[in-house]
């Protein structure tokens, strides 16, 4: 009988531990592209220890997902939604961590950065990455991609990260338009404040 009912303990474990484990992966887990969702990254984000220095982030937004939504239709948008997710899952580095945060913007945590100059690096790799075409189905689409990094101290809130990055990317694809534009672009805020730190993502715009 104590057989029987350690035997039917373990299974009863073994069934909550996978029901654990595919609730947590579908909660932190952005459905159509499969990789990280904004819960994810807010949870990669949360220092677990006191750590000292510097994280960076990168934000990142396709510069013609409304004109292939309107082309191709929005089934055919959500192939290069989930193309653009694996580029950057291949992107990312150990310790990294791609996202999706809501409809084509994606982010890449970096985590703990050496200097402020490797999130520029990263920021340019990501440029290069959504500037290649892609291939969905018979087409080769050229979604491009404007991106935007903020950098700042270890503990820093994620949504501050985000609001730097999204400045910056802002100013980013602003510079490639009028200069109208680029002045609206230069009053948000943060971008003035941080722009020391974010002019590789704004040279990348550029290319």
């Amino acid at each position: 009988m104590s057989l029987i009912l350690c035997a039917a303990t373990a299974a009863w474990a073994a069934v909550a531990t996978t029901t654990a484990t595919v609730y947590h992966r579908r909660l932190h887990t952005d459905p159509l592209t499969r990789i990280s969702n904004h819960a994810a990254l807010h949870r990669r984000a949360r220092p677990r220890i006191r750590r000292s220095g510097i994280v960076g982030l990168l934000v990142a937004d396709l510069d013609r997902f409304k004109s292939i939504n309107d082309t191709y239709g929005h089934p055919f948008g959500d192939r290069v939604l989930a193309a653009v997710a694996a580029r950057l899952r291949d992107l990312a580095r150990p310790g990294e961590l791609p996202a999706r945060l809501h409809g084509d913007e994606f982010a890449l945590w970096l985590g703990h950065l050496d200097d402020a100059e490797q999130a520029e690096r990263r920021a340019d790799d990501l440029f290069r990455a959504l500037s290649a075409p892609l291939s969905i189905g018979d087409h080769r689409i050229a979604a491009g991609g404007s991106v935007g990094h903020a950098v700042a101290p270890t503990g820093t809130p994620l949504d501050e990260l985000i609001s730097q990055a999204d400045a910056h990317l802002y100013l980013a694809k602003a510079r490639t338009r009028q200069p109208r534009d680029l002045a609206r672009a230069q009053r948000r805020p943060g971008v003035v404040a941080h722009h020391h730190l974010h002019a590789g993502a704004c040279g990348a715009g550029e290319q």
